[in-house]
C-alpha cells in the first residue's frame, strides 16, 4: 500500500455579479421628501398661535372662496360670522391699505342689514311664525338670505313659481332692508330632486328659474331697485341645502346674496369674459342647448 497522500484540487467557478436595481433609491427619496414635508409641518404648527391654526383649519375646510381671489376671509367661531383676518395667498400684488378699511366698513354693513331684517321679523307678528325658514349668513361673498321651504309651511305651491301670499310678504319686508344698501344683489332659486316626468320640456330648472325670477319681482315690490339686481339664476338641485338627502323640503329655497365689492367684481369678470353670455342663458334654461 503507498504511502503518498491523494490530492485533491478544488475548482471554484464564478459567477458574474448581479447588478442590483435602483427602484429602492426612487422610494427612499419619496419617503425622504415625505418626512421632510411632514417635519415641517410640524414646525409650522408648532409656532403657529391659536387664531392662525383656526385660520388654516377653515382654508382647509372651505377652499373654494380663494379661487378668484388672494385673500380669504375666515369665519369667527365665536360669532358665527366673518371677520376681516386675512390669509395672504400669494400670487397677487398686495392690496393697498385702504382696502382693508372698504371690506371692514362693508362686513360692519352687512351685519347691520343681518339685524335688521332679523328685528324686521321678530317685531312682525304675521312674519313670526317664518323665522324659522329665513337663513342669514355673513359670507366671502357677502349676506346670504336664503328663504327656506318647510313640508307643513311650503313658500310654493307643489311645481308653481308663485310665492304663497306669506311668502311674498316676507319677500317684500326683506326688499324694503335691502333696498337701503347700493350693493348689487344676486338671486338664486333652487329645488329638491323630485323631478319630472321623462322627457318633460317644463324641468326643474325652469322651475328654479321662474321662482328666482318671481323673488325678483317680489323684492322690487319691496323696495330695490331693478338696477341692483345683477344676476338671477335657476341652478334647479344641483346645489342641495341638504346634502345627505336630496328630497328634504328644506332644498327648495330662494337664495338672495347682497354682494360685496369683491364678489361683484368676481362676478363682472366672469360676465365679461368670452363666452360666458352664452354660458349665463344656458344656466337659466339649460333645455335650450
Amino acid at each position: 500500500m503507498s504511502d503518498e497522500q491523494s490530492i485533491i484540487i478544488k475548482r471554484v467557478q464564478k459567477c458574474p455579479h448581479v447588478a442590483h436595481g435602483g427602484a429602492w433609491k426612487v422610494a427612499f427619496a419619496d419617503f425622504m421628501t415625505a418626512a421632510m414635508a411632514f417635519f415641517l409641518m410640524l414646525w409650522i404648527l408648532g409656532g403657529s398661535n391659536q387664531e392662525e391654526m383656526k385660520r388654516m383649519a377653515e382654508f382647509f375646510r372651505d377652499p373654494t372662496v380663494i379661487e378668484a381671489s388672494p385673500n380669504v376671509l375666515v369665519k369667527s367661531e365665536e360669532s358665527g360670522r366673518s371677520s376681516d383676518s386675512m390669509i395672504d395667498m400669494g400670487g397677487f400684488k398686495d392690496s393697498p391699505k385702504g382696502d382693508g378699511d372698504k371690506i371692514e366698513e362693508e362686513r360692519k354693513e352687512m351685519e347691520q342689514l343681518k339685524q335688521q331684517i332679523e328685528q324686521k321679523i321678530t317685531n312682525t307678528p304675521t312674519l313670526q311664525d317664518l323665522k324659522e325658514q329665513l337663513k342669514l349668513d355673513i359670507t366671502p361673498n357677502g349676506l346670504q338670505v336664503q328663504v327656506l321651504d318647510d313640508r307643513k309651511r311650503p313658500m310654493f305651491g307643489t311645481g308653481v313659481d308663485l310665492p304663497k301670499a306669506y311668502a311674498q310678504r316676507l319677500l317684500q319686508e326683506v326688499g324694503s332692508i335691502l333696498a337701503q344698501t347700493d350693493n348689487r344683489i344676486s338671486i338664486a332659486g333652487h329645488t329638491d330632486s323630485s323631478g319630472y316626468q321623462a322627457n318633460a320640456e317644463y324641468t326643474n330648472w325652469e322651475l328654479s328659474a321662474d321662482r328666482a325670477n318671481a323673488a325678483r319681482r317680489m323684492l322690487l315690490r319691496g323696495g330695490v331697485d331693478s338696477d341692483s339686481i345683477a344676476q338671477v339664476v335657476g341652478l334647479a338641485d344641483t346645489i342641495p341645502f341638504d346634502k345627505e338627502n336630496p328630497y328634504n323640503p328644506r332644498n327648495r329655497r330662494i337664495s338672495i346674496i347682497v354682494l360685496n365689492q369683491q364678489a361683484e367684481e368676481r362676478l363682472k369678470s366672469l360676465s365679461d369674459a368670452p363666452g360666458m353670455e352664452d354660458l349665463s342663458k344656458q344656466m337659466v334654461n339649460p333645455t335650450n342647448q
